[in-house]
């Protein structure tokens, strides 16, 4: 383990070049730091959760990554490519629409409101951006729209509306329509947090399913058991930057900063000293 500026991270040699790598990350809201100096990585095939406080920046991350929110500083890079910027004659510029769109293409996000288009049909909403955006054949597009919802447990709403399913259906569809596109990795923005209680089982049944198909994906949650049972490792976000991140089991069985074991001690109604 190395502790360098706050963060705490277990060293790994890794050849490969990851899905995605942060470096250096800024992100500012007039005088409000949201993040501050993030470096993450993710490998393929990888489930990681990012935990922390409100306010922490964990979804300010994901919708930079998402280039949902433009940055102050720092880079990202999608298989060693540079997100959001190209190289001219030495000097960086931001890439155009259609640059920045090819990427998107490549990302995919849940987010905390479903964001499904009410006057469109459940089959419509998952099968419109393989259409329109990926050029997939209509034919093509409803057979694995039809998989999809079967996936999910929801083949027999394909011809409903959104406002026929409750919470927990509605979302089970977003991520439906999320994988549709085959993207790259997946993020996910609290995607529990919007539900009723008796909801949120279905929908962290369903990304577990999608987890175990191999999917590289990047959970922003505060849902802990989900955390602890389903991802590989775990990133625990404070005032702006990464204070630990480190494999699921080493997370939760032996936090090494003080915010950490104060984090899961209020989380899982523990105290301090029972988190020692």
């Amino acid at each position: 383990m190395a502790e360098q500026s706050g963060l705490i991270v277990t060293p790994e040699v890794v050849d490969e070049v990851p899905v995605l790598e942060v470096r250096g990350l800024r992100k500012q809201f007039g005088d409000h730091t949201a993040l501050d100096g993030v470096d993450l990585r993710v490998y393929e095939g990888e489930v990681v959760a990012i935990l922390g406080p409100s306010g922490s920046g964990k979804s300010t991350l994901v919708r930079c990554i998402d280039q949902l929110e433009s940055i102050d500083g720092g880079a990202m890079f999608l298989d060693g490519e540079l997100l959001g910027y190209e190289e001219i004659r030495g000097h960086l510029r931001p890439l155009a629409d259609a640059g920045r769109k090819r990427q998107q293409r490549r990302m995919s996000m849940v987010f905390q409101q479903f964001n499904l288009f009410p006057h469109w049909t459940v089959l419509r909403n998952v099968t419109e951006a393989m259409t329109v955006v990926h050029g997939v054949p209509a034919a093509a597009a409803r057979q694995r729209a039809i998989e999809l919802l079967t996936r999910v447990g929801l083949a027999e709403k394909a011809d409903a509306y959104p406002r026929h399913l409750s919470g927990g259906q509605q979302q089970r569809v977003a991520i439906a329509r999320s994988v549709a596109v085959d993207p790259r990795i997946l993020f996910f923005d609290e995607p529990t947090s919007s539900l009723d209680p008796e909801l949120v089982d279905e929908v962290l049944q369903t990304m577990k399913e999608l987890a175990s198909t191999g999917r590289t994906m990047v959970v922003v949650t505060h849902e802990l058991e989900f955390a602890r049972n389903v991802a590989d490792r775990c990133v625990f976000m404070s005032a702006g930057r990464i204070i630990e991140d480190r494999p699921a089991d080493d997370f939760f069985e032996d936090p090494r900063s003080e915010r950490l074991k104060a984090f899961l001690a209020r989380a899982g109604g523990r105290s301090p000293a029972e988190v020692e």
